[in-house]
């Protein structure tokens, strides 16, 4: 049964996409909002790329 207000055909069933902008981006590890050039993620303290 597809849900109200989505074409399933073009948007699957929990897919979910959330920008940011250009200057911030997800941490892998626990998933909370970053700036763009961290090396660190000063929540969980996970070294990134």
């Amino acid at each position: 049964m597809p849900e109200e207000g989505f074409d399933n055909s073009i948007v699957k069933k929990g897919e979910e996409k959330i920008l940011y902008g250009v200057n911030k981006k997800v941490c892998f590890a626990c998933g909370e909002q970053i700036d763009k050039d961290t090396e660190i993620c000063p929540y969980c303290k996970t070294p990134i790329e």
